[in-house]
């Protein structure tokens, strides 16, 4: 991902999709458009008021639903079912880890088309973490909780 894009960047994306312009859009997908990005609501909601931005909870909850129901963002469960937003809408999997709730994409090298077990296994090759169960997120421990 690239540095903050311009209003003119998230308009025409906004409009690619068939929402029209807001303020909170324009925040919340500058924001996601900064890094690639795994994060809740509050999370989005805390990062965006320590930045200056004056939105409520309520506003960047229902700014997500729309988003995501637009493709722009994705929604994806973590460890405790909380729902967590990431900026890469492509097809991609995660590896969450049960103890920190650290989330990473799986990384390249990883074959979606395998068997699970072999999935699994590869998973863990690529990333060092352990994972219990191949789904469409991996839970698991990643190497820093390992120890």
């Amino acid at each position: 991902m690239s540095d903050a894009p311009s209003n003119t960047v998230i308009r025409t994306l906004l409009a690619q999709h068939d929402l029209r312009y807001s303020r909170p859009r324009d925040i919340i997908l500058s924001y996601f458009r900064e890094a690639d990005k795994h994060v809740n609501a509050e999370g989005i909601y805390s990062e965006l008021k320590k930045r200056g931005h004056n939105l409520s909870l309520s506003t960047v909850y229902l700014n997500l639903g729309v988003l995501k129901e637009a493709g722009l963002v994705r929604e994806f469960h973590g460890v405790g079912g909380e729902s967590l937003y990431d900026s890469n809408v492509s097809r991609h999997y995660h590896l969450i880890c049960k103890h920190c709730n650290r989330v990473i994409d799986v990384p390249d090298g990883v074959t979606v088309g395998e068997t699970p077990t072999q999935f699994r296994r590869r998973a863990e090759q690529v990333s060092g973490w352990q994972v219990d169960e191949p789904n469409l997120n991996l839970y698991g421990t990643c190497p820093s909780c390992q120890h």
